[in-house]
């Protein structure tokens, strides 16, 4: 039986696998891209309708090129399709200098040419009173600020990629894949595939299709839709005190007119098969509670949720590069609960070492930097 060959293969056809089959095809390559599930959907890491995507990182200065980069990409996508993908709300990020999310947000901007103002609390509550702001925080406002529409996002994403002439095709499940000695062999369970690389941009499930035991944990997110009074409001995350590693709690308008609102669980690890939308006992508790006491103007009535999930490596940076033991598999996962807003990049980045395309800049991400990629 003959079978299908590409240029690249890519596995995967949430935000970054499309991006990858984008940048892939406008570079000429012939590109298949597979997707057990049918993004946009409720099984990973992009579940429920809106991202956050401010300008300023807890990630480190590092960040900062490619925040200006991934900027740039959603506009075109946005331009090239004809819809709106980042809406611009601006960015609140309230804290206590000394946290350690606080300090790491207010020095990437201080760092950047991102315009930002550093607020007071009496200030701060006069301009954004919808906000609590206790005596010890600041707020840093974000003007700049946006929020990514995830289905226009991922649709713009593929429209691209496919406008390119890659294919891609959901409800297909990808088994295995074999290194050949012209390239790689992917088996579905559907059919038979090959190509000269291979690009398996899984998100959470990335250990097992790749055979590798990457150091990254999958935590579960809640995220939950109140009815909110008024106009739309800004993006905002609610910093815990010093001496907390945990990540801030964060909301945003939705499309809709709801807000949406989630206080990142701690230590919420789950295999990412076992994913499911029902929810825990403590899960509405936990963000209720901070809901009522930083947004008192919120309708506390839940309308809705959605669960999913992202995978936290653990020195806090993605996973991108060259697979440790196959020159022809590039991998995208890690997304660090930051994935979305920096998709368009991400996909540049894959594309670029298929391409074998210096990266210098992007080398923290290599998978060869753990020890157990390496054995």
């Amino acid at each position: 039986m003959s079978q299908e060959h590409y240029d690249v293969i890519v596995v995967g056809l949430g935000p970054w696998g499309s991006a990858a089959a984008w940048h892939l095809s406008s570079r000429g390559k012939s590109v298949l891209a597979l997707d057990k599930f049918t993004p946009p959907h409720k099984e990973g890491s992009h579940g429920g309708a809106t991202r956050l995507a401010r300008q300023s990182s807890s990630a480190g200065e590092q960040y900062t090129a490619f925040t200006k980069r991934t900027f740039e990409l959603w506009d075109r996508v946005a331009a090239e399709t004809g819809t709106q993908i980042l809406n611009r709300t601006g960015t609140l990020f309230v804290g206590e200098p000394g946290s350690l999310w606080f300090d790491r947000t207010i020095g990437s901007l201080q760092a950047s040419d991102f315009e930002f103002d550093a607020i007071d609390a009496a200030a701060a509550r006069r301009r954004f009173p919808w906000a609590q702001v206790s005596g010890a925080e600041v707020a840093v406002w974000e003007p700049n600020g946006t929020v990514a529409l995830v289905e226009p996002g991922i649709r713009g994403l593929q429209t691209e990629a496919r406008r390119h002439g890659a294919v891609l095709r959901t409800g297909e499940e990808v088994l295995e894949w074999d290194e050949t000695p012209s390239g790689v062999l992917v088996r579905t369970d559907q059919g038979r595939y090959t190509a000269d690389k291979l690009v398996v941009a899984v998100g959470s499930r990335a250990n097992h299709l790749l055979q590798l035991d990457l150091p990254y944990k999958v935590a579960r997110q809640v995220l939950a839709n109140f009815r909110q009074p008024g106009p739309a409001l800004p993006a905002v995350y609610f910093a815990k005190p010093p001496g907390s590693t945990e990540a801030p709690a964060y909301g945003c308008s939705e499309p809709n007119g709801d807000w949406k609102f989630s206080v990142p669980g701690k230590e919420d690890w789950i295999d990412p098969e076992d994913l499911t939308q029902d929810l825990r006992p403590g899960d509405l508790e936990r963000i209720l509670q901070v809901l009522r006491e930083r947004m008192p103007g919120i309708d506390p009535e839940p309308q809705s949720t959605t669960v999913c999930m992202w995978a936290e490596v653990e020195d806090g940076h993605w996973v991108i590069g060259q697979h440790p033991q196959s020159s022809r598999v590039v991998i995208g996962t890690g997304d660090m609960g930051r994935g979305f807003r920096y998709a368009p990049a991400v996909g540049e980045m894959l594309a670029d070492h298929v391409d074998e395309v210096p990266r210098p800049d992007t080398d923290l991400f290599l998978p060869s930097r753990f020890a157990a990629a390496r054995a």
